[in-house]
Formats: structure tokens, C-alpha cells, sequence
């Protein structure tokens, strides 16, 4: 099965759940005190999907290490909402260099298996920034940095090896502006999350 398959599994699932969320009662509200319950920190492999100059097809690497800090708090058992840092690192390609960076905030729908296990969506809306260095002097090369609002989704899955701290995984695509057009970004990453 496809990574695409994967994810809207999970986002289907994630949000045919959240329906019955609203049913609930003990609702927190984001803008309360008692609602920020965990952080975390993951790393990971980023990929730009972006195409390499055909001058220096040797010189291209659309992968690099990727990295994300991140909170987050539960609006019920089902809802919860994430903010975050993520620096995708940088990548040689086009005959220069390219790098890039993001703050996501997004909206969590997860399902619940037994007392340590979780399965997530999600999906929202980011601020990022694009920096790309061409070493060519030519007109097609594209140079120049960019600065804009995006997208992202995912999806994830947690495990509580204790009460507190959790093994967390995470398969997110960011879509982000760059010089001559949009662009996605996916990275692929775990790490760890410890619940207050």
C-alpha cells in the first residue's frame, strides 16, 4: 500500500471520529490555561519535490535531515490542535542550494487504541520560508528567496512507554512558496513527546 493510501486511511478514520467529539462534554478551549498538555521533538528525512537542473544532474540531492519541536493540547478525546517549528534542512539542486523552513499550526483529529496507543490527522495551516542559491548566471535558473503562507497535512501514531512519555511518529507534506512556484516538502520523522 502507497504512503498516500496510508494517510487518508488515518485522515478518514482521524476525522470520522472527530463527528462524535462535539458530543462530548468536557470540552477545553485552546485559549485556557489547562489546555497546552505535551511537547515534543522529532527528527527525520526531509524530501523537496522539486526537479534538478539538467546541467548538473551529479550535483542534486532532494533529500536531507529534517527536524520539528512542537506543542500541543486535547480540546477532547478526539480534537486537539499543534503548533510548531520545522526546519527542513538543505538540499543541492538547480545548481545551488536550497533550504527551507515552516511554522505549522494545525488541527488534530486522533483515535484512541486502548490506554498507550494513538492514531492522528491532521491538517491545517502554515507561515514558511524558501531560500534558494543558484550557482548559474542564466535566466531559467530560479533565485531568490520567499517568504508566505501554506498548507500541510499528515498523519502519525503514538505509544506511551510510560504514563508521561511517548514514542511518536510522524509523515507530513508542507506546501510552501518558492521562487517560480509552489512546491511540496514531505518529511518523515520520529522522535519523542512527554505529556504533563
Amino acid at each position: 500500500m502507497q504512503t498516500k493510501s496510508i494517510v487518508r486511511a488515518v485522515a478518514a478514520l482521524g476525522f470520522l471520529a472527530a463527528g462524535s467529539a462535539f458530543a462530548q462534554s468536557d470540552y477545553n478551549a485552546p485559549w485556557r490555561g489547562d489546555f497546552w498538555g505535551y511537547v515534543g521533538a522529532s527528527g527525520g528525512e526531509s524530501k523537496f519535490r522539486s526537479d534538478c537542473s539538467r546541467v548538473d544532474v551529479f550535483r542534486c540531492d532532494k533529500r536531507d535531515t529534517g527536524w520539528k519541536v512542537y506543542a500541543g493540547g486535547s480540546m477532547n478525546r478526539i480534537l486537539g490542535l499543534e503548533v510548531g517549528y520545522t526546519d527542513f534542512g538543505r538540499i543541492a539542486a538547480s545548481g545551488g542550494e536550497t533550504k527551507a523552513w515552516a511554522i505549522p499550526i494545525t488541527l488534530t483529529a486522533g483515535v484512541p487504541i486502548g490506554e498507550r496507543f494513538n492514531v492522528f490527522a491532521k491538517g491545517g495551516g502554515l507561515y514558511g520560508r524558501t531560500d534558494v542559491r543558484t550557482d548559474l548566471n542564466d535566466t531559467f535558473s530560479a533565485n531568490g528567496d520567499r517568504n508566505g503562507w501554506g498548507w500541510t497535512y499528515g498523519a502519525g501514531a503514538s505509544f506511551g512507554i510510560t504514563r508521561n512519555l511517548f514514542l511518536r511518529a510522524d509523515w507530513d507534506r508542507y506546501k510552501l512558496d518558492f521562487v517560480g512556484g509552489r512546491r511540496d516538502v514531505d518529511l518523515a520523522t520520529a522522535g519523542l513527546q512527554w505529556r504533563f
